[in-house]
């Protein structure tokens, strides 16, 4: 699924919030996807049914838990759960080469152990694209209204060039 929370109440079960497909084909059109790629939350598809060639999936609510998958991917590309942003991403430095979350940006940019952790993993952050916030998402709970910019942060492994912006 396509996981996201309201960070003032920071629990697990505000974390299924639906992307709308427009914003996962806005965020998949953005990025130079090759190889095997992973949505490690599937949910109703708006990130997999886009995703180009040779690719895979997770779903916690369908058997298929995002923790217990050990295939390398050369690319990860979803809205995971903001809840456990941190152990998510520790288990997506083991097994993917290139990383594009859509989090509010200060998940990846303002908490250092974060930060801590991506380097030690040997990642840099190449990319980070801004947008605004959906007001409405059809068929779904509304998209949350926080306040934080929201956006993709592009991850590469072995990346340690300049961070380039990109509002949308």
């Amino acid at each position: 699924m396509s996981r996201s929370i309201v960070p003032k109440k920071n629990k697990a079960e505000d974390d299924i919030v639906m992307t709308p497909e427009w914003l996962a084909k806005t965020m998949i059109d953005t990025l130079p996807i090759h190889g095997k790629v992973l949505d490690p939350c599937r949910g109703l598809g708006a990130f997999y049914n886009q995703l180009p060639g040779d690719k895979d999936w997770c779903e916690y609510s369908e058997g298929k838990d995002f923790f217990e998958y050990k295939d390398k991917v050369d690319w990860i590309v979803t809205n995971p759960p903001w809840s456990i942003y941190r152990k998510w991403c520790q288990h997506s430095y083991k097994i993917a080469d290139n990383i594009a979350y859509l989090i509010t940006i200060n998940h990846d940019l303002a908490l250092s152990a974060r930060i801590k952790d991506m380097e030690e993993a040997g990642f840099g952050i190449r990319e980070v694209y801004t947008i605004k916030s959906p007001k409405e998402n059809p068929g779904t709970k509304p998209w949350p209204q926080m306040g934080f910019q929201l956006g993709w942060v592009w991850k590469q492994r072995g990346y340690t060039g300049q961070i380039k912006w990109t509002n949308l």
